[in-house]
């Protein structure tokens, strides 16, 4: 019989691919996790010991806590039991509430999860920093943010600063890819990581709005303007989904239109007050006046919402009455902000009795040796930022650093308001410190710097 053959060509055998360079085991950002923890977890041990007692604020994030532990829910406890809540925001309380049903309630085990979570911070600053200004200044920012005194100290305390300093590098570093490679879904995923960030602390809420004015232009350079609206309503889709779900919860839980906390009224009090403005050791600064007369007499018998209601109004009348102050005022908030020393007694005892760091701490503030380090760099750092080609792609995290420093002339200045900028501090002292080093370089090859279009030879 005759077969019927087949006039097709035949296709060549595929070449197998070459292959690519191995992955690397990422050794540095987990080396820089581990010094980073270590350096925290020494720290907390020392101020705190095996058995601390939680206290102020961090009180309520680990009552919150342990109330979502045992199912009770997200509850502070109140005269007639636990009663549901807004007054703090709700991403700390839920990871310590994971840790406690699995540990148990032991408080000691709390910190040593922010330990862990600050520890994050060093790791996420040296990637950001790696996409955004390239590998040398990423080795630079992630050491200095792992032993940065600021971040070391804070997260040996149950608070928000710690956590919000990690989400808002996340944030911000989501926010930067999305430009570099502009694609609806990095948008939301921006918008989501901003979420998150607000929901560890309500500031973050008005950020989405100026990266969208920074990345306005940009974006407007690489895609249609169909699509940046589209990219722009999917950052902020991000958002919403986020953060709605819990606003959604408040509205039942409290009867009221609460984004994410009832606090802002009573931190706008806090620090805008005469008790505080006509002390002149406290000016600048904030104090607790919920249980100090003339205003305990009128928060008596209101809720949470009303009570918050009530601060926000005390408080703007308060600054109406005193606008010839405001310059006194914000240069006071400012000084406090941008201390370079450690916190004074004017803030309480961060330390155990008899806690070996007292005696240390007597001798060497680590803050001040920090700060006249890495300050001079940091100042250096965005100098040759905005001197150079990719200024408006770098200039992010100083719009943070600018946000965050008007929000304490609003507030109040201390060195806790500093904190979730610490880590953008340090990117830019990395900045500094990896110019001046390729600069000492050039100059011992008998090389010279040439400036150009974005490009240096």
């Amino acid at each position: 019989m005759l077969q019927r053959v087949s006039r097709e060509p035949t296709p060549p055998p595929r070449r197998p691919r070459p292959a690519g360079p191995p992955r690397r085991f990422p050794v540095e950002p987990l080396l820089l996790f581990l010094v980073a923890f270590a350096l925290r977890a020494a720290y907390t041990w020392l101020a705190n010991g095996r058995s601390p007692v939680p206290y102020a604020d961090s009180a309520d994030y680990d009552t919150i806590a342990w109330n979502l532990a045992r199912g009770v829910g997200f509850a502070l406890e109140g005269a007639l039991g636990p009663h549901a809540t807004a007054f703090r925001p709700p991403v700390v309380p839920w990871l310590t509430s994971l840790l406690y049903r699995v540990a148990g309630h032991d408080f000691f085990l709390a910190l040593m999860l922010q330990c862990a979570i600050g520890a994050l911070v060093a790791p996420a600053i040296a990637g950001y920093a790696r996409s955004t200004f390239g590998s040398g200044v990423a080795r630079w920012a992630g050491w200095l943010a792992a032993a940065c005194p600021l971040l070391v100290f804070f997260s040996g305390y149950l608070l928000t600063e710690t956590t919000f300093a990690l989400t808002l590098v996340v944030a911000l570093h989501l926010s930067s890819e999305w430009i570099k490679t502009p694609r609806p879904g990095r948008a939301l995923g921006a918008g989501l990581a901003w979420g998150v960030a607000a929901l560890t602390r309500p500031t973050a809420l008005p950020l989405p709005l100026l990266v969208i004015a920074w990345a306005w232009f940009p974006l407007g350079l690489t895609v249609a303007p169909r699509d940046r609206t589209r990219q722009v309503a999917m950052l902020l889709l991000g958002v919403a989904l986020a953060v709605g779900p819990w606003t959604i919860r408040n509205a039942v839980e409290l009867k009221a239109f609460v984004p994410v906390t009832t606090g802002g009224g009573r931190a706008l009090l806090d620090a805008n007050n005469p008790l505080v403005w006509d002390d002149p050791a406290r000016a600048g600064g904030a104090m607790s006046v919920y249980h100090l007369e003339p205003y305990a007499a009128m928060y008596r018998g209101l809720d949470e919402v009303q009570a918050d209601r009530l601060s926000s109004r005390l408080a703007r009348e308060f600054l109406a009455r005193r606008v010839g102050q405001w310059p006194a005022m914000a240069a006071a908030k400012l000084g406090r902000f941008w201390r370079i020393t450690r916190e004074g007694g004017g803030s309480g005892t961060w330390a155990r009795e008899g806690s070996p760091l007292a005696g240390l701490l007597a001798v060497v503030d680590p803050l001040l040796l920090w700060s006249l380090l890495a300050f001079p760099f940091a100042i250096a750092g965005v100098v040759v930022t905005m001197r150079g080609g990719k200024r408006l792609f770098q200039s992010l995290p100083l719009v943070a650093i600018v946000f965050f420093t008007a929000l304490a002339v609003v507030y109040w200045g201390a060195l806790r308001m500093r904190v979730p900028v610490e880590p953008l501090i340090a990117l830019y002292a990395a900045v500094g410190a990896d110019a001046l080093v390729k600069h000492l370089r050039f100059r011992h090859r008998g090389l010279s710097v040439v400036e150009g279009r974005g490009t240096a030879a």
